[in-house]
């Protein structure tokens, strides 16, 4: 009679110890994925960085690339240290020689240590654009503390190619393995008794932790050949060991150029797929007992009971003992109730307190009556600070204080529903954007309190922002464009008129473009123009506004600048650019160097003008006049 009951209980914990290994080997899995899609996106968005390309087109060149070598050294410093988990940064070129490292020392570059012969190297030298090279895990060295540690690493090397789809380089990251196992769930949330299984397609253990004594490197397929078996057989399954249980699954990187903008991921042989697996302690009939001995007495007073009613039953009415039955049942559907009942209660305070949005409810005065903890973190505060002492509207910025007083109207209201985008000052002076919406909470037709949900809307805001910067920035020379001069134009022309100052304009067009064009392709033309930003920004004051019209034409509007002081700002572009020649390759020029000049008009911009367009056309008559007294000089309106 006993034992059925035993029984019963013990293959709920074993289904209950089950669904624990899945969630956790899942959640595993998703965050190894995401995390490795992450390192290969980086990788991927360093090797596009222009000031890269152009540094080992240089040294491609034959030129030691000296303009461009401390600029990407510390911009490759400052990578290494922002990203965090990587141990070094190389910059390799095409015979397989070190340029750069960053990260884990600091050594005279260039080091001169050569790649030609590594697997790295030999992986990664013929894949094509946003391919990408995964070694194995190994042994490494890592910077922790300012002191190098040996811990296991795993290389990611992709190609690096001009934008004329020239071959020019690698880049190659070494990723801190053990940083990245560490933030994993088993490392971070797994219960007592719950280990973290990783090995390769030869059985190599890949965690850098002690595991079942195991170490880094080790082979589980000799260790544990049993286990092995089991796991290398098929791609996901269950393992039933003597006093475990182990939930494995196949992860194969390889197959994650799938999902994301890498072109081909290519490994080692043997080294993939991984094979992930979570051990979590197997319930045992010994155990339970173990756990609870006062179910063996309890258990016992009940047999010993039911003995008794059984020989009472003899003595009692059928009916007696119909009821007894029903009575007996209720109860244990009762107890099975009572307990899901407070498992729900506790996964539903536990979904409201973590929740990846913010939830409070407010009585009919706004004052705050609950609020979960990521709300609470996100304004800054503790729950004891904010409960029935603080109404919800003094966190809300006062430009935006009125549309959550509309909101919150609306809730009181017959329609009982409201929503607002607001701003919250939060405890650090920060403000956070959110969007509000809340309904309210009514008992037989009387308000108790609202019911609100509160959504970030930081990268919303910032993603919104980057855009419009964009949509006002010229993509070949990173200067602002026509709509960006329209806009500053009218502020700038506004306070001349306030203030009484004077606003100036040059007109520069590059001369002989098209020829330039034309006999050595848009390549080298788009070199041209990108020099003349570099070289103009330099010229020009923090406060002067510099955009690109349209082909090889520029317009530069010019604050607090007289018009005799915009003559000299003129000259003095013109002379730069007339002496800065532009950096090309040698087989475009022989020298390596192509100079060219511009022309320039200035004119005056009238402070009673309703836009800049009349004083644009006074500085293309300057402009004109400049052509056409032999281009490569400035030119006042006069007219």
């Amino acid at each position: 009679m006993l034992y059925p009951i035993f029984r019963t209980h013990l293959e709920t914990r074993l289904d209950s110890s089950r669904q624990s290994a899945t969630t956790l080997l899942n959640a595993e899995h998703d965050a190894l994925l995401h995390d490795m899609n992450e390192s290969f996106n980086q990788v991927l968005a360093v090797a596009d960085l222009p000031i890269l390309r152009r540094h080992l087109r240089n040294v491609l060149a034959g030129d030691e690339g000296e303009a461009t070598l401390d600029p990407l050294a510390a911009m490759l410093e400052t990578l290494a240290t922002h990203f965090g988990r990587y141990t070094r940064l190389v910059l390799i070129d095409m015979t397989g020689e070190e340029l750069l490292e960053a990260g884990s020392r600091l050594l005279p570059y260039p080091t001169g240590i050569r790649y030609a012969q590594s697997g790295v190297f030999r992986g990664t030298e013929r894949l094509p654009p946003r391919g990408l090279y995964v070694s194995a895990p190994r042994l490494g060295e890592s910077r922790r503390e300012g002191k190098l540690v040996t811990t296991a690493v795993i290389d990611i090397a992709t190609p690096v190619f001009g934008q004329d789809g020239q071959r020019l380089g690698m880049l190659l990251f070494t990723l801190d393995w053990h940083y990245l196992t560490a933030s994993l769930p088993h490392a971070i949330d797994s219960g007592e008794g719950v280990r973290a299984v990783m090995v390769d397609d030869q059985g190599r253990w890949l965690l850098p932790n002690t595991e079942a004594g195991l170490r880094f490197g080790d082979s589980l397929a000799e260790r544990y050949p049993h286990v092995w078996h089991d796991l290398s057989s098929q791609p996901q399954g269950e393992i039933l060991l003597d006093d475990d249980l182990l939930q494995f699954r196949t992860q194969d990187i390889r197959a994650a150029a799938e999902s994301n903008k890498v072109g081909m991921i290519v490994t080692p042989s043997a080294s993939q797929p991984w094979r992930l697996g979570i051990v979590v302690p197997r319930p045992s009939l010994a155990g339970l007992l173990a756990e609870n001995p006062w179910q063996i007495a309890v258990l016992a007073l009940i047999y010993l009971l039911s003995v008794i009613v059984g020989v009472l039953w003899v003595l009692s009415l059928h009916r007696q003992r119909y009821l007894r039955r029903q009575a007996m049942g209720f109860s244990r559907e009762a107890q099975h109730l009572a307990r899901e009942s407070r498992q729900y209660a506790s996964e539903v305070q536990d979904l409201y307190e973590n929740a990846p949005c913010g939830y409070h409810s407010l009585d009919r005065d706004g004052r705050i009556v609950k609020i979960n903890r990521t709300e609470l973190e996100w304004l800054g505060y503790r729950a004891d600070e904010v409960i029935d002492k603080w109404h919800y509207r003094d966190f809300v910025t006062t430009d935006t204080r009125e549309a959550f007083d509309n909101a919150f109207q609306g809730v009181l209201s017959a329609g009982q529903e409201g929503a607002a985008e607001c701003v919250l000052m939060c405890r650090d002076g920060t403000r956070l954007p959110v969007v509000i919406q809340a309904t309210a909470q009514v008992i037989e037709g009387q308000f108790q309190y609202s019911r609100a949900t509160v959504f970030d809307l930081s990268e919303r805001k910032q993603l919104e922002a980057r855009l419009a910067e964009q949509a006002m920035v010229d993509p070949l020379t990173g200067l602002w464009n026509r709509r960006y001069l329209k806009n500053q134009a009218a502020k700038e022309m506004a306070r001349a008129c306030r203030s009484g100052t004077s606003l100036s304009l040059i007109i520069i067009d590059l001369d002989y473009f098209k020829r330039l064009n034309d006999t050595h392709g848009h390549d080298v033309g788009d070199l041209v123009l990108q020099s003349f930003a570099d070289t103009a920004r330099a010229q020009l004051r923090e406060g002067d506004t510099l955009c690109r019209m349209g082909g090889e034409e520029f317009i530069v509007l010019l604050p607090d600048t007289a018009p005799e002081q915009a003559m000299q700002v003129a000259e003095r572009l013109r002379l730069a650019l007339s002496t800065t020649p532009v950096e090309i390759e040698t087989d475009v020029v022989a020298t390596g160097r192509l100079a060219y000049t511009a022309s320039l008009g200035v004119a005056r911009v009238a402070p009673d003008e309703a836009s800049l367009e009349p004083a644009i056309k006074r500085a293309d008559e300057g402009l004109y006049a400049a052509k056409n007294a032999g281009r490569n000089c400035v030119h006042w309106y006069a007219g």
